[in-house]
């Protein structure tokens, strides 16, 4: 892994308007390149939000349409680009989170794993690890929800993860859970975690934001308010470096009492 500037970008989406959400995170992914970012990441359920009533009729395929223009985007600003999309494959539909490199090609995706209350009723979950090893350090993705459940993450550390990439639509009331689960991923794996999340309003939820860049003690080097927009932040192997050197977690795990 090498130092490098992430950037978490916040944004709310128009329910179904496909057009319009690329539109602004286009804008976003434009304004956070102009800050020096290498990497930005977005909310989930890029370009549609939410819309469980209405998700086998926006669906996509990977790589599709929204893909391509994110891709475009990710191309022309020179950036690693991830989010996650409601995606169609062969008649089911997936929670999938997208990585594309900065020549704009998709280099990885994570159909996410666990499902979040009425997702049951329409995603099917995914089973796959997704670790992506580029010029930055190797990635590993993972979909909201997921971070609730630490298997996962041990799991893409053990695959050589040194980042973790969290697209999120994290809902009121749990903003203190958010905050929890992303610093106890990355201190549980002394691994960093780059974490985007919504803001606005669906018919279901409300969303508050407070993206967040965690290092991997668990302290947030990165943390934001409300707002839409984009923060960025320095991702530093030595601060990672430093904290395994002095005690390394995964070299002192008890794999006998490993279930």
């Amino acid at each position: 892994m090498r130092r490098f500037k992430a950037a978490v970008a916040q944004m709310d989406f128009e329910g179904g308007d496909i057009k319009k959400n690329l539109k602004k995170a286009i804008g976003l992914i434009e304004k956070a390149a102009g800050e020096g970012a290498e990497l930005v990441c977005l909310p989930e359920y890029l370009p549609t939000g939410m819309v469980s009533d209405r998700s086998d009729e926006l669906s996509e395929s990977i790589p599709g349409e929204s893909t391509e223009l994110l891709g475009e985007a990710a191309e022309q600003n020179g950036v690693f680009v991830v989010f996650s999309m409601a995606e169609k494959f062969d008649g089911d539909l997936y929670n999938t989170a997208v990585l594309l490199g900065p020549g704009g090609d998709i280099i990885g995706k994570h159909r996410k794993m666990h499902r979040f209350l009425e997702e049951k009723e329409f995603v099917t979950p995914g089973r796959d690890y997704t670790v992506v090893d580029t010029d930055l350090g190797k990635l590993g993705l993972m979909v909201c929800y997921d971070a609730v459940f630490p298997e996962l993450s041990r799991n893409l550390a053990l695959l050589g993860a040194e980042v973790l990439l969290i697209p999120s639509n994290w809902p009121d009331p749990f903003g203190s859970q958010w905050d929890l689960a992303t610093s106890a991923r990355a201190f549980d794996n002394q691994v960093w975690v780059i974490a985007a999340n919504r803001i606005g309003a669906s018919e279901e939820y409300t969303y508050f934001g407070g993206s967040r860049i965690v290092e991997p003690t668990g302290k947030a080097a990165v943390s934001t308010g409300g707002e839409e927009g984009v923060t960025v932040g320095t991702v530093n192997p030595a601060i990672t470096e430093g904290f395994k050197g002095t005690i390394n977690f995964l070299e002192d795990r008890r794999e006998d009492y490993t279930l």
